[in-house]
């Protein structure tokens, strides 16, 4: 019986040590991996799929040629937090952005009374030599009442602060008012969010309120007029556009009999006519939701269509035709027209809009049709040659905030597909804000989309593990065997 003891002690022993040197190997193996991490500052590997906490190229666009000296500090945060760790990010993308977290604000003193805060305060203050701009917790998330969503804007609120503070000035952009147009307090309040996020300078403009078409305009914006212009707002348009002015031209179209003569009299400079009726496609790959009406356009590739035309392209609801002057026409208005979105060979274009069929009917038109198009118009002057240019899309829906219901859930059309992209993108170009010009981030859904490289790294670490634990176990389990 003694003996049986001894044996099984010493066994129990054996076994004993067995599993605490292989916890050790494997405590080592872990803690190696993290010190060869941390000493080669590889960064962290983000696999969701937007890239939620990695910096897009846009905000990389944005600060690489920034030379001034500017300070992030990071006020009641832990180091560990996701925040913390994206601010980080701006400094390996340009040194002169350095970070600072400051888990105790009475460690400076100077900080806390200059910006009055709290212990309990959590911050984001952004510092230049001559100018800062503060963020609390509440700046970095926005609400999409359409779906009850929380977004995350983080990233664009600290890029867009800190490009604010070193840019010599904002592209201005005046959206019209005083025709039953699209409001930026009603319609477009998130578009007029985006582009404010982005740098931008937006305002409306009444024409008869203001008599003019300020000279800082860098975009004019005109959304879906619902009734004319009168001869005095004409001729405030023409002159802006004399002066090589640029317009972005939005409409959908008018299911009512009207005309607008003066309205007109703008678009035949640029050889082009917005035609009332509405589009349906019958190409099942060029609709959404089954519905004609929710098209799907071939996109032309441009500097800000390049990514949109291969990443699922937009949707517009409830689109019109638009009609170009022939080349002889356009080309004694020197036009230069470069048409972006067409629909699909077999799309029709109805004038009877009270006719619902989805079906062809005796009077609808088949075809291609233009749906969205860039005019450059060279105007000669006695000195100098300057160039206007107008961009007519025949739908303004398609950014609005009027709420569709998508099965049990209401979306804002500029969230569809590469809405919200395309419309800034075309913004950005029209202002001549080339860095602007990007694939943006949405920050809804996570999911796994890591790159090829990260995923090989990603399914080796989940791989090494488990293999080094039989491995050792075999070891263990042969040495022991021979033993006996």
């Amino acid at each position: 019986m003694k003996k049986i003891i001894e044996t099984i002690k010493k066994k129990w022993i054996k076994d004993t040590l067995s599993t605490i040197i292989m916890f050790l190997l494997l405590l080592a193996l872990v803690i190696g991996i993290n010190v060869l991490t941390q000493a080669l500052d590889i960064p962290d590997i983000d696999v969701t799929k937007n890239q939620l906490f990695t910096l897009s190229e846009s905000s990389k666009n944005q600060i690489k040629a920034i030379e001034e000296e500017i300070k992030i500090y990071l006020i009641g945060f832990d180091e560990d937090t996701a925040i913390v760790d994206l601010s980080k990010q701006y400094t390996k993308q340009n040194s002169n952005i350095q970070t600072q977290v400051i888990a105790d604000i009475n460690q400076r003193a100077d900080l806390k009374v200059r910006y009055g805060i709290t212990d309990e305060t959590q911050l984001i203050i952004i510092e230049t030599a001559k100018d800062s701009k503060v963020l609390t917790i509440e700046d970095l998330y926005t609400y999409d009442y359409t779906n009850y969503q929380q977004i995350d804007i983080s990233e664009e609120k600290i890029t867009n602060a800190i490009v604010d503070l070193t840019k010599q000035e904002k592209p201005k952009i005046y959206f019209l008012t005083g025709h039953n147009e699209y409001s930026l307090t009603n319609e477009l309040t998130l578009l007029n969010a985006y582009l404010t996020n982005e740098v931008n300078d937006v305002k409306t403009l009444d024409l008869l309120v203001n008599g003019d078409i300020p000279d800082d305009t860098n975009l004019l914006v005109i959304g879906s007029p619902q009734k004319d212009f009168i001869e005095q707002e004409v001729e405030l348009i023409n002159n802006y556009i004399k002066k090589g002015g640029k317009i972005l031209w939005l409409s959908d179209p008018m299911l009512t009999q009207a005309s607008f003569p003066n309205m007109q009299k703008i678009l035949d400079q640029f050889g082009v006519t917005i035609e009332d009726g509405i589009i349906l496609e019958q190409d099942e790959n060029k609709m959404a939701l089954q519905s004609p009406n929710y098209i799907i356009p071939n996109i032309a590739t441009t500097n800000a269509t390049k990514n949109i035309a291969t990443d699922g392209g937009i949707l517009l609801v409830n689109a019109t035709k638009l009609t170009l002057a022939n080349d002889e026409a356009l080309e004694q208005l020197n036009i230069d027209a470069q048409v972006i979105l067409t629909t699909s060979n077999t799309a029709l274009f109805r004038k009877e809009v009270a006719n619902t069929s989805p079906s062809k009917i005796s009077s609808d038109e088949e075809g291609s049709f233009i749906i969205g198009v860039k005019l450059d118009k060279t105007i000669n002057q006695e000195q100098e040659e300057k160039k206007a240019t107008m961009y007519v899309i025949s739908n303004n829906f398609f950014v609005a905030d009027y709420p569709v219901n998508i099965g049990n859930n209401q979306v804002s059309p500029i969230s569809f597909y590469n809405n919200k992209d395309y419309i800034l993108n075309t913004i950005a170009e029209l202002t001549e804000n080339e860095n602007a010009i990007s694939i943006r981030k949405d920050t809804g859904i996570i999911a796994y989309t890591a790159t090829e490289a990260q995923d090989k790294l990603i399914k080796l670490a989940i791989t090494i593990f488990p293999i080094s634990i039989i491995t050792i176990g075999i070891v263990i389990w042969i040495i022991r065997k021979r033993k006996k």
